[in-house]
């Protein structure tokens, strides 16, 4: 192990010119506006912004992007995020950024601006449409300030000649032009501040412990991460060139997932285990890792189809995203497509009763080998339902229950909806989740209180105001327009049939009802609700077990 002191300069020098690059199972970059500026306002400051890890590899690494045929021995294993900050920061593009990411539209969205006329905190911000609007010279973007000239006499006329423009326009009063000028070579010297680089040689199994052990800003990272190293090793290529991109198709299907969950599906396949120091090591080997991906993949494709027929168009509303591993499995296993209504019906309950809320690798081990031991789905099924609480039926006080603190009963909710052919009250009246004859496939519903809280304040208490019994489920354009409006002036307004209000199970008549009648129309809606959610899951129940 060695220990380098190195300036930002060469930081940001070694990654444009391709002296160090990252290993493919790194992430991409996913700090924040704010994280970028916080980072330049740290080393103005002086602050300790931590060290780098560097590794030395001994043999062949895939890149996460490989765009010419040069193979760096060192790799950022630890550092990514500041070490492409940095870059940012400078205005200059590093090797690993892909090659389908817009470089200009980031250097736009991060664009640190140094406030030379701020007498306190904060010196730094990230350019909005004002500051961009700002007339002179007041907000200095810092990739102008911390380019890498070669040329030291040019760095400081261009420095002086900001200096005097910035007097020249007002700014920095009590300052003359050679106090400017070190208040702006101040930001710029932070391309020759020092950090601490690391370098390991172990091998890559020991490196993603290292790793592992390591938190960078606050995040910590999985055990997921640290195995997707390690078929990262033993399979060149393949999470660049498979793993990656088929996340990227999943978003684009509108389930948009964490890269450790996919992975999990991957393991409950073809292991049938989610703990993975419990998985063989010859699993992460080509010759189980590629039919296993195949089958996960395979079996994703089959439970979005399924999920569709549903109304089940995206992630977004789900309560839990844990049970999919589950589902993947059972898909996986049982193809038979009629049957997948009594999947769905465990899913449901799942997600009603919390099964991956408390210790959700443990529920996920136990599930997996029951899906394993079944021999058909709906064996399966009631093997899984056998770990749940009693499945009493839904009650009115299920519909009473705060809406945003019962992502379930919205879910449920919006499925009901969908089931009943419910057309949005926006002006084109497509069937919810739908555009036209198509289907949405990223649609994400929006919860519209029917009588809106303006109307009811002061007159109900708050709890009944946000009852799931007063939520309807439409799309996002005409939430936004009527919300906090008088129930009958909006329903007139924009025509919203009586047809409309009975598909969304809400009595035409209630838009004649003053706040007074609103706590006994809540609870009857609460109650219709709960007929139907009963009816619902009843018809998606599996039959009763064999004696």
């Amino acid at each position: 192990m060695a220990y380098e002191q190195i300036t930002i300069r060469e930081i940001v020098e070694r990654a444009v010119e391709h002296k160090w690059s990252i290993p493919e199972f790194q992430r991409g970059f996913v700090w924040k506006t704010t994280q970028v500026r916080d980072l330049a306002e740290s080393l103005w400051y002086d602050y300790p912004i931590g060290s780098l890890l560097v590794w030395n590899s001994q043999s062949h690494t895939e890149e996460q992007h490989a765009i010419d045929a040069k193979q760096p021995g060192l790799w950022v294993v630890d550092g990514q995020q500041r070490a492409t900050a940095l870059c940012i920061l400078c205005g200059r593009k590093p090797y690993w950024w892909s090659s389908s990411e817009d470089w200009n539209k980031t250097l736009k969205k991060f664009d640190i601006r140094f406030d030379v006329n701020a007498k306190e905190a904060p010196f730094f911000s990230v350019a909005d449409a004002v500051i961009r609007k700002a007339i002179g010279s007041r907000y200095v973007p810092l990739s102008g300030l911390l380019v890498l000239d070669t040329s030291r006499e040019k760095d400081q006329k261009t420095l002086q000649d900001l200096a005097k423009q910035i007097k020249i326009e007002g700014f920095c009063d009590g300052m003359d032009a050679m106090e400017v000028y070190t208040r702006l070579d101040r930001v710029r010297k932070i391309r020759d501040k020092d950090l601490v680089a690391i370098t390991v040689s172990h091998e890559l199994e020991d490196v993603v412990e290292i790793f592992s052990r390591l938190n960078s800003k606050g995040t910590r990272v999985t055990e997921a991460d640290i195995y997707l190293g390690v078929v990262a090793a033993k399979n060149p290529g393949w999470v660049r060139e498979t793993f990656l991109p088929y996340l990227t198709k999943l978003k684009e299907s509108g389930f948009e997932l964490d890269p450790n969950l996919l992975f999990r599906t991957l393991t409950g396949v073809g292991s049938k285990k989610v703990r993975f120091k419990e998985i063989s090591d010859e699993f992460w080997d080509p010759k189980c890792i590629v039919p296993a991906w195949n089958r996960t993949a395979e079996a994703w494709k089959r439970l979005i189809s399924r999920f569709r027929e549903y109304g089940i168009l995206s992630a977004d509303p789900m309560p839990t995203q844990a049970a999919l591993v589950t589902m993947v499995s059972l898909v996986d296993k049982f193809e038979d497509s009629v049957s997948f209504r009594y999947a769905l019906y465990w899913f449901l309950q799942a997600s009603r009763f919390g099964r991956y809320s408390g210790s959700g690798t443990t529920s996920l081990g136990e599930d997996l080998r029951d899906v394993s031991e079944a021999s058909t789905l709906v064996d399966a099924v009631h093997r899984l339902l056998r770990r749940l609480p009693d499945l009493k039926p839904m009650i009115a006080d299920d519909f009473m229950k705060d809406y945003s603190d019962s992502r379930f009963g919205r879910f449920l909710l919006y499925l009901l909806v969908y089931r009943n052919k419910a057309l949005d009250w926006d002006v084109h009246g497509h069937r919810i989740g739908f555009e036209g004859l198509a289907v949405l496939s990223d649609f994400r519903p929006q919860w519209h209180h029917i009588f809106p809280k303006k109307y009811l304040e002061g007159h109900v208490d708050e709890d009944l105001v946000n009852a799931l019994g007063n939520i309807a489920v439409i799309g996002p354009e005409i939430n936004i327009r009527i919300s906090a409006k008088d129930p009958m002036k909006y329903i007139a307004k924009y025509e919203i049939s009586n047809e409309k209000l009975s598909q969304q199970f809400i009595d035409p008549g209630a838009i004649s009802l003053s706040q007074e009648g609103y706590k006994t129309w809540v609870q009857g809606r609460a109650n219709r609700l709960a007929e139907i959610a009963n009816e619902f899951l009843v018809e998606i129940a599996p039959p009763p077990p064999e004696a």
